[in-house]
């Protein structure tokens, strides 16, 4: 749910949220090779990009000018889309500069790779690919590769555990779109998987990868000495009071997160593109989140983004591990300017996203199959007529 600034002018100023992107060109690729394929699992995502020379502007652009978010006529949106990619480019590329590569897609293709294996693990026919919204692979592309491998069976993920009119609703629109283009497929089901946020296996899953990851990074620290930051999507304030869900399903996995690490300083904020003036966002802001621990001295900070995040992104590689890292490593300053001589500077973390985790890939399998038989909730059927839900 990042937005550029252009995007977020425009919305800010129509009280409305936006996403960023790029444009939908380009192929799904797995190492993982069959003869036949039966299931295809989409994941779908918003995705990022590595050059900023080469994909940024098409990055900006396809935003603009796909994001159902801006309450903007199709027809008004062409002339601005130069406009918005001028008025984001220093501060979003700036931000690039400082992360580099982000290497998203190379990490979703690990993801994309576990779940076919899992698929495959469990006796099923299947294989897994990656579509975008604003960027490559795109949706479209990825389900051109379905019909050349002869899937019949579609069940489209979030590649995040929540759902939202921003990320899954987004998927869904080009999925109807694409199935409005070829009239001929016709998959004997296509499915959508709202969320699995409210899903146990999955919170059972975050919460054992962060316990282990945390152990790891801290193993002779006590227990109260430890603070766990989890970041995840924010949205603007009035997404959520027309009923957007994503924000709710994030704060019923906090409490269950807080309550297992009760021993440690849990906390959670959310990543809002709040740089520009207008719209209210959904809080606390992680970095605010960071800045009430670098006031208490916490001396290890673990971050984590894997509450709404399963790759690594703009949004947790800058937010987080730039901008809440400076904040939690500001040392305490004498009023030379010189560091405190009894400052102790506290040791800071940033975890490691789901990539290929075994465990994630096996849900994205477990649910795959439940949904296809009928047996998963909140699964919807999706036509070249279906509306996008709401929640």
């Amino acid at each position: 749910m990042r937005t550029n600034l252009a995007l977020a002018t425009l919305c800010s100023l129509l009280a409305t949220g936006c996403a960023i992107g790029d444009e939908n060109l380009g192929t799904n690729e797995t190492d993982v090779q069959e003869s036949k394929v039966e299931v295809g699992v989409l994941l779908g995502s918003h995705c990022d990009i590595d050059d900023v020379e080469t994909e940024l502007e098409p990055y900006v652009k396809a935003a603009f000018l796909k994001n159902d978010g801006i309450p903007l006529p199709d027809w008004i949106r062409p002339p601005l889309s130069d406009l918005a990619y001028k008025l984001s480019y220093d501060t979003v590329a700036g931000q690039y500069e400082q992360i580099g590569k982000t290497n998203y897609r190379k990490n979703a293709s690990l993801q994309v790779n576990a779940a076919t294996k899992a698929l495959r693990a469990a006796g099923i026919k299947g294989k897994a690919y990656l579509g975008c919204d604003f960027t490559t692979p795109s949706i479209p592309s990825a389900l051109d590769q379905m019909r050349k491998d002869g899937v019949s069976k579609v069940v489209l993920f979030n590649k995040g555990a929540q759902y939202s009119l921003a990320t899954g609703g987004e998927h869904m629109q080009d999925a109807v779109a694409y199935l409005k283009a070829h009239p001929t497929w016709k998959p004997k089901q296509f499915i959508m998987v709202k969320e699995f946020s409210s899903d146990e296996r999955f919170r059972k899953l975050l919460g054992d990868v962060i316990e282990r990851d945390v152990k790891a990074a801290f193993p002779d620290a006590p227990k109260k000495d430890v603070c766990i930051l989890v970041a995840s999507h924010g949205l603007p304030v009035r997404m959520v009071e027309e009923g957007d869900p994503a924000t709710e399903q994030m704060l019923a996995v906090v409490d269950v997160l807080k309550q297992r690490f009760k021993d440690y300083d849990l906390r959670h904020g959310f990543l809002n593109d709040d740089f520009f003036p207008g719209a209210q966002w959904t809080t606390p802001k992680a970095l605010d989140v960071a800045w009430e621990l670098r006031k208490e001295s916490c001396p290890n900070v673990f971050m984590d983004g894997r509450l709404s995040f399963t790759t690594h992104h703009r949004a947790t590689l800058y937010d987080l591990n730039v901008e809440a890292r400076a904040v939690l490593e500001e040392p305490d300053l004498q009023p030379n300017g010189e560091p405190h001589p009894l400052y102790k500077a506290p040791k800071v973390l940033f975890g490691r996203n789901f990539d290929d985790e075994a465990g994630l890939a096996k849900l994205y399998a477990a649910i795959s199959t439940e949904a296809l038989a009928g047996k998963y909730p909140g699964v919807v059927n999706v036509t070249a007529t279906s509306p996008i839900p709401v929640r």
